[in-house]
C-alpha cells in the first residue's frame, strides 16, 4: 500500500483528447492508435493514481468507539445538500469515517465539482480517492440534460476521515463488460479503496466498494473477494459500500427475463420481492458465502429492516430505465403486481461486513432531503463500533 503523506491531486491534460478517443468505435483500435501511444503514459498514471489529502483533520486521540457510514451518492449531483445533511443530521454529524461511493471529480453533471475534495473540506475530515474511470460521455441515461464540458472527467471511490489516513490503495475488480462499448463511454474498470487508519492502538483496514450494475451473483462474489482480498490485517478489518445485489443480472434483455421466469416458478412474485430484502438466502448466496468464509460477520453490522434503495413504478426514471429491458406488456403486468406495495418496493443493496470490534449499532436513515430535495438514490447506512 502506498504511504499517504499531507496531499497528492491527480491533474491531468487528457482533456486535449476527448473528442479523438470518443471518436474510436472499438476500443481495440484505439489501442493500437497513435493517440493511445502520445497519452498511454498520462492515462494509466491517472486511472491507477490516489488522490488524497491528510491535512483537513488532525484527530488522532485515542477512542473506544467510532461511527462509520457508507453511502453512495449518486455522483454528488446534490452535493451542496449532502454537505448541508453532514452538519446538521444528528446521525451523519457524528461520522468519524465515511466510504462515499459515486464520486464526481471534473464532470460536467455535476458542474466539474471535485466532489471528494469538496465533501471532505466541508466536513473537515481527510480524504482518499481511487478513480475508476475516465468517463467520455456527458452521463448515463437522465444525466445528459446539461451544457458543461467534462474537464477532468473522472468517476470513482472516496474514503474520509477524522483521523489520518496512513495507506491507501486502488483495486481492480474482475471486470464483467467493455465499458468503452457502453452507452455511457468509458476507460478503465471498477475498483476498490482500501485504507488503513490508526486508533490509538487500534488500527482499522478499511475497503469501499461498488459492485458492477451488470454483474451477475458470481460476479459479484469474485468482485467482492477481489477488495477482501486486499484489506491488510489489522485489529479491525471493514468492507462496506453499494454491493449492488439486486438478485437480478442485467446485463441483457434475454438473460433478464430467463431470471424472471426463473423467480416466478421458484419463489413467485411475492417472493421475489422479499428476497429484495435477503439476498443472502437465495439468489445472491455467493457473495454473501464469500464474506463467511473469510470471517466477516455481515448480520450484526446492518438492520434489516430498511431497504438503502427503491424499485419505484412510479418515477419517471425508474420507468424508462425498465422500459429498456422488458416489453411494454411486462411494465403492464409489473404496474399491476406491485399494487399492493403502492408501486414501490425496498432492497437492500447497500451493506457492511466486518471482523474485529463490537457492533454497537447499525442503522439506515431512510430518504434523506434537503430543502424538500432527495440527495440520493441510496439510503446511507452506518453503524457504531466499539474498539475491544
Amino acid at each position: 500500500m502506498l504511504q499517504l503523506k499531507e496531499k497528492n491531486y491527480l491533474q491531468h491534460n487528457l482533456q486535449l483528447h476527448y473528442e479523438e478517443i470518443k471518436s474510436f468505435k472499438k476500443k481495440s483500435s484505439f489501442l493500437k492508435s497513435s493517440c493511445y501511444s502520445q497519452i498511454k503514459t498520462e492515462l494509466n498514471h491517472i486511472l491507477n493514481g490516489l488522490e488524497w489529502d491528510n491535512t483537513l483533520s488532525a484527530k488522532n486521540e485515542s477512542t473506544k468507539e467510532i461511527r462509520i457510514v457508507s453511502w453512495n451518492i449518486e455522483r454528488g449531483k446534490q452535493l451542496d445538500g449532502i454537505v448541508n445533511y453532514f452538519r446538521e443530521n444528528p446521525e451523519l454529524s457524528k461520522a468519524d469515517v465515511v466510504l462515499v461511493i459515486e464520486c464526481d471529480n471534473g464532470m460536467g453533471r455535476t458542474s466539474n465539482r471535485n466532489v471528494a475534495r469538496e465533501l471532505a473540506e466541508s466536513i473537515g475530515m481527510n480524504y482518499c480517492f481511487a478513480p475508476s474511470y475516465l468517463v467520455l460521455g456527458k452521463g448515463a441515461l437522465g444525466e445528459t440534460n446539461h451544457t458543461d464540458e467534462n474537464t477532468t472527467s473522472l468517476h470513482g471511490t472516496a474514503i474520509l476521515s477524522k483521523f489520518p489516513i496512513g495507506f491507501a490503495k486502488s483495486v481492480d475488480v474482475p471486470p464483467v463488460k467493455e465499458v468503452f462499448h457502453s452507452s455511457e463511454k468509458r476507460l478503465g474498470c471498477k475498483k476498490g479503496l482500501i485504507a488503513q487508519i490508526q486508533l490509538g492502538n487500534k488500527t482499522i483496514g478499511l475497503g469501499a466498494i461498488h459492485v458492477d450494475l451488470s454483474s451477475d451473483a458470481i460476479d459479484r462474489a469474485e468482485q467482492l473477494n477481489a477488495v477482501i482480498n486486499e484489506i491488510p490485517a489489522t485489529d479491525i478489518q471493514l468492507i462496506g459500500g453499494d454491493f449492488n445485489c439486486s438478485t437480478f443480472n442485467l446485463r441483457t434483455k434475454w438473460g433478464l427475463f430467463k431470471q424472471i421466469v426463473q423467480k416466478y416458478f421458484t419463489v413467485g412474485f411475492n417472493g421475489a420481492i422479499e428476497n429484495y430484502m435477503t439476498p443472502e438466502k437465495i439468489f445472491d448466496k455467493p457473495m454473501f458465502d464469500a464474506l463467511l468464509n473469510k470471517g466477516f460477520d455481515f448480520n450484526s453490522f446492518n438492520n434489516r429492516e430498511k431497504g438503502t434503495i427503491y424499485f419505484d413504478i412510479n418515477d419517471l426514471l425508474h420507468s424508462e430505465k425498465t422500459k429498456k429491458f422488458v416489453p411494454p406488456f411486462f411494465m403492464r403486468y409489473l404496474e399491476r403486481k406491485l399494487r399492493p406495495w403502492n408501486g414501490c418496493v425496498p432492497l437492500k443493496i447497500d451493506w457492511f461486513a466486518g471482523k474485529g470490534g463490537l457492533v454497537i449499532k447499525s442503522d439506515t436513515i431512510e430518504r434523506p432531503t434537503h430543502q424538500n430535495s432527495l440527495l440520493s438514490d441510496h439510503n446511507p447506512i452506518y453503524i457504531d463500533l466499539k474498539l475491544n
